[in-house]
């Protein structure tokens, strides 16, 4: 890719518009874009690397409100242009970002959209900025980060990789060949391993838990080797054998026991069949004298239910009474039935007798109402028939004074409009004022705003990289946070150490006064032991005679029995001691087996600790916990100090956030008060044109309206036509509204008169009627009356009959004695039945007393105190034996679970032991980490492949520069072995046959170093990214360090660089460049802000 062509306007510091003729410069060689500080030198690989991917090179020009030129005009467009040929073929493709212009309509601004275009050597277009984006990349090839390492060695940015070391240059390396995957490999084969690690350790102490879990009897013959084994964990062959013999053994042991155990469930069921047998007669007897009490009980019971049933029989006779009674009481209930037909009738007679008496009243009222109201409207009616007149002389008058008064009304509106006109004209004349105030106030707000968005201009350029430093500060923090992360996480685990060796010590303590409690109760059980033993051969040795074999030896002769001991144990305090010395032993071997377990966590998060402490610290474990509370506290302070400078970029980006809104808003604003002037200019002509028309207007208004005066009301002057008009109008007024109210009531005499010619026929015709309604009434009364009287009398009649005044008296008489009845029959039925039951109970018991007594008889005597002294003995020995069997079968189930665990653990231990040992030794290599070798790590052997081929690269410029003096070379031996290795670089001096470290070398010569590495750099960049050849390269600063002759060393490996078809550019202001390149691009600042620039050839 080869520039042609570069326009740009509005850009940067090129406030106007810069047209440069690359294609001037020549297909290759070396041109110098030089200048003064500040004027805009790199500006120009800016303005091509933006019309090609959309940003600028800098780190600090990433924004893209910041592109456009502070010096440019509203009116100015900011876009850049490239002409470019690739490949034979030319293209050309133009770019603008969003920035303010000024509106192409009126005064205002407006936001001039982000665009781009591309075009084809066929002429075909592209436009959009993702649409060219994705063309360039195909065509070039390159990524933008590519596209900047390749084509341009920014200033400063080459000399990292000559001072940094190892660890730092394999950042930048990483970063560049994105060998990134090797690093995570790394961490991941780390990580698997110490998981490994970690499993195998757990699964070896589960083994030695479940050894700890093996039970032995204290006084089995492998108690001493069972001890041994859980304290030393012997080959698990030997554990697995050792636990057979012990399952072997409390096997048989069990069988024996089990043996014993039936025989005295034998013995136990006879024992408790013959008890059995002793309670059932004991029961019976108990029952037999309860039986008896029972019956006694009944026999009472039963006489006194015969005395009830006597005195229920006594009362039988009474309910013949209540039957007659009641019969009498239902014939007679049909009669109360007509005493209840019979009131009715008689209230509805009456109700008649009521309604017809209260009709006839109001006819009565009505009667009266009608005759005085026909007498009132008659009077009335010849009251009007007596006072009639005529309207017609009144309706004349009012049209007359209906005329004059809208020849009034058409003179009033003349006044007016010449009224109107004049008011008008004042009110034209004080617009026009406004006006013109207002528009001299618009001149003044715009020259303040024109001065404040200067002052914004200038303070948004001052707050401009107020972002990047807070990227930079972010980046800077987040490093800190993820290191303070990992201390406070190794400060952790150091204060969790101190507590694993804290708790081991503490259960060595626990287990070693365990180990002696447990050493003491076995002393002691020894002890009585011999004691009980000596106490049974005293026991065997009292029942031996002169002449009978000794049970013991045989032997019949016993010249010295033994005694027995008054201190020896029972047989149970001796099994009591067994039993505590055993909790005791399995106390002690559950410590063991946790302090173990404790020391092996401590020992394994040491070991984790001291690789980071190494990698973190640089310091021993003893010396860890101070130094991470030195490193944490200086952290702090760091952090603190960039949390305040983030605050204050924080505030600087804010700051230029409302400034670049406010300088919008003013801008905006401006362009608004501009169209307002505008307005205000064209609204003051048309006032001043208004005002003249209305002014003749006015003139011609009143000379009308004078003239119609005159005529109407006579001479007078102009100002007094107006109350003249007003007195006149008032006049008719009030003499059209006195005719108005003649009339009114002319019409309500006549509408009075024919209505009462309508009524008086009406109410004639009501009297009428209600005279004949109330003569009707009058006989209908006297009817109901009679009817009344008539009921009454056979009511009385009725009642003298009945011994209850109604039926409901009558009912309830009834319903209570046959209550009565039943209640009588009822308690005589339940007497019967009790006497019954009782005697059938009475017969019940005597039986079961006779029964009882025989089977009592029955059953025979038996030793009941022998019998259950005899089940007592049985049963503790069954309780003896059980524990026994339980005990063995306990140790059984446990010990081959723990049997079929170290089986299981053991395979699976060892499987996972040979895995870590495969992975320790990978991860080691691909981490740097074998013993006795550098620390070189498999992403550090990636990235030498590319450093060795950018020195073999770098090393042909730099033996230009140094008159062969220098040349590169990637060191390869090393005295620390503790250091990360394999990316350090040496020089060799061919001079004196030295080799030294690159960091030795003086400001000119690193220059050069830097500079021919940078170089390299950026051909192998290129060679990586396929091939691609650039036929321009951009080398910016770093010539000021140089002597005469490095210049000229420096051009001439750089004119390497130009041959055949490659051109490149050297961006420096330093003297020296300037005499011996023809090529140059001359950058200069401009007085009134903004730069040029000037192609010389």
């Amino acid at each position: 890719m080869r520039p042609i062509k570069l326009e740009i306007s509005g850009f940067g510091p090129y406030s106007g518009k810069t047209v440069l003729d690359l294609d001037a410069l020549g297909s290759s060689g070396l041109y110098l874009i030089t200048g003064d500080t500040g004027a805009g030198k790199t500006t120009i690989f800016d303005a091509i690397t933006y019309a090609l991917y959309g940003s600028a090179s800098g780190d600090n020009r990433a924004d893209d409100s910041l592109l456009r030129s502070k010096y440019s005009a509203l009116d100015t467009p900011t876009y850049v242009e490239l002409t470019f040929d690739y490949a034979g073929k030319r293209y050309k493709i133009s770019r603008n970002p969003a920035y303010t212009r000024q509106a192409k309509r009126g005064g205002g601004v407006a936001t001039q959209p982000a665009n781009a275009e591309f075009t084809y050597p066929d002429g075909r277009q592209l436009s959009g900025k993702r649409d060219v984006d994705a063309a360039v990349a195909e065509l070039i090839g390159l990524t933008e980060k590519q596209f900047k390492q390749i084509a341009m060695i920014a200033q400063g940015d080459f000399m990292k990789l000559i001072t940094e070391d190892t660890v730092q240059r394999r950042e930048i390396l990483r970063h560049i060949f994105r060998t990134d995957n090797y690093r995570i490999l790394q961490e991941r084969l780390k990580s698997e391993c110490s998981s490994l690690r970690t499993l195998c350790d757990s699964r070896r102490e589960g083994i030695r838990q479940y050894v700890g879990g093996i039970v032995c009897g204290e006084e089995d013959e492998y108690a001493e080797e069972t001890e041994r084994v859980k304290a030393e964990l012997p080959p698990v062959e030997y554990v697995e054998e050792l636990i057979n013999r012990l399952l072997s053994r409390d096997r048989a042991r069990a069988e024996v026991c089990s043996r014993e155990s039936e025989e005295n469930d034998r013995k136990l069921e006879e024992v408790s069949a013959r008890i059995a047998k002793a309670e059932e007669k004991a029961k019976a007897v108990a029952e037999r004298d309860k039986t008896a009490k029972e019956l006694e009980r009944t026999r009472q019971n039963r006489q006194e239910l015969e005395a009830a049933l006597e005195s229920e029989r006594s009362r039988q006779p009474k309910l013949k009474e209540l039957g007659s009674e009641i019969a009498m009481i239902k014939a007679e209930m049909p009669e109360y039935g007509k005493i209840s037909r019979l009131n009715e009738a008689l209230m509805k007679e009456r109700q008649t007798v009521y309604e017809k008496r209260s009709e006839l009243e109001k006819c009565a009222a009505d009667k009266e109402s009608c005759d005085k109201k026909l007498s009132e409207l008659k009077a009335e009616l010849s009251q009007l028939s007596e006072s009639s007149g005529s309207a017609a002389k009144l309706e004349a008058e009012r049209t007359e004074l209906e005329r004059r008064r809208g020849e009034l009304d058409k003179l009033s509106r003349q006044v007016t409009d010449w009224e109107n006109s004049t008011e008008k004209l004042k009110e034209a004349a004080a617009e026009l004022k406004n006006k013109q105030s207002e528009h001299d106030g618009l001149l003044k707000q715009s020259e303040v705003l024109k001065t404040r968005l200067g002052e914004l201009k200038l303070r948004r350029e001052e707050l401009g990289n107020a972002g990047a430093e807070r990227e930079k500060l972010l980046r800077l923090a987040e490093n800190t946070d993820n290191r303070v992360s990992e201390l406070k996480k190794l400060s952790a685990d150091l204060s969790d150490l101190e507590k694993r060796h804290d708790k081991h010590r503490k259960a060595a303590g626990r287990y070693s006064e365990a180990a002696d409690s447990a050493a003491a109760a076995a002393e002691r059980y020894e002890h009585e032991y011999r004691l009980f033993l000596d106490d049974q051969a005293g026991v065997l040795a009292a029942g031996l005679a002169e002449g009978s074999p000794c049970p013991v030896c045989g032997s019949r002769e016993h010249p010295a029995p033994a005694k027995r001991g008054g201190a020896a144990p029972s047989e149970a305090e001796l099994d009591a001691m067994k039993a505590e010395l055993d909790s005791r032993r399995a106390a002690a071997s559950a410590l063991s087996a946790e302090a173990s377990a404790l020391k092996a966590s401590a020992e394994e998060l040491e070991k984790n600790i001291g690789g980071r402490l190494s990698e973190l610290l640089s310091c021993e474990a003893a010396e860890g916990a101070a130094r991470c509370k030195e490193e944490l506290d200086s952290l702090s302070l760091r952090r603190g100090d960039l949390e305040k400078q983030l605050t204050e970029a924080g505030e600087r980006i804010a700051e230029h956030g409302r400034v670049s809104a406010e300088l919008a808003s003013k801008e905006k604003q401006l362009g608004g008060i501009m169209e307002a002037v505008a307005d205000t200019d064209r609204r003051i002509a048309e006032l001043r044109s208004a005002r003249d028309t209305a002014e003749g207007s006015s003139e011609q208004l009143r000379s009308a309206a004078e003239k119609s005066a005159a005529a109407m009301i006579g001479e007078c002057p102009f100002d007094e036509i107006r109350g003249r008009i007003v007195a006149e109008n008032l006049n008719i007024k009030a003499r059209l509204a006195d005719n108005a109210e003649k009339l009114r009531l002319e019409e309500k005499r006549e509408q009075r008169r024919t209505e009462i010619e309508k009524l008086i026929p009406e109410t004639e015709e009501k009297l009428k009627s209600v005279t004949e309604t109330a003569s009707k009434l009058s006989e209908e009364r006297t009817a109901a009356v009679t009817r009344a009287d008539s009921v009454s009398a056979q009511l009385e009649e009725l009642r003298g009959k009945l011994r209850f005044d109604n039926g409901e008296k009558a009912q309830l008489r009834c319903e209570a004695a046959e209550k009565e009845s039943a209640e009588i029959r009822t308690a005589y039925e339940a007497a019967v039945r009790a006497l019954s039951d009782a005697e059938k109970v009475c017969a019940a018991q005597e039986g079961r007393l006779k029964q009882l007594t025989e089977q009592a008889d029955a059953l025979g005597d038996l030793d009941m105190a022998a019998e259950t002294a005899e089940r007592t003995r049985l049963t503790a020995e069954k309780s003896r034996c059980a524990q026994q069997l339980r005990t063995l079968h306990t140790r059984v189930t446990v010990n081959e679970t723990a049997l079929e665990n170290i089986k299981n653990g053991s395979e699976e231990l060892t499987e996972l032991e040979q895995r870590y040992k495969w992975l320790k030794n990978l991860s080691d290599t691909a981490n740097g980490k074998l013993s006795d070798q550098s620390k070189f790590m498999l992403e550090t052997y990636i990235q030498t492949a590319y450093f060795d081929r950018i020195i073999a690269r770098a090393n042909q410029r730099l033996r230009v520069m140094s008159d062969g003096q220098y040349t590169l070379k990637r060191r390869t031996e090393y005295a620390d072995k503790k250091a990360q290795v394999g990316l350090d670089l040496d020089v060799i001096d061919h001079y004196n046959g030295s080799e030294r470290s690159v960091k030795t070398l003086s400001g000119g010569e690193s220059f050069k170093a830097s500079l021919a590495l940078a170089l390299g750099l950026s051909d192998e960049i290129q060679c990586s990214a396929g091939g691609i050849q650039l036929d321009t390269m951009f080398v910016d600063e770093g010539f000021g360090s140089l002597d005469e002759n490095s210049i000229e060393q420096a051009i001439r490996a750089l004119s390497g660089l130009s041959d055949g078809s490659r051109l490149v550019g050297i961006i420096s202001h330093v003297q020296a460049l300037k005499q011996r390149i023809d090529k140059q691009i001359v950058v200069t600042k401009d007085k009134n802000g903004g730069s040029s620039a000037l192609l010389i050839v």
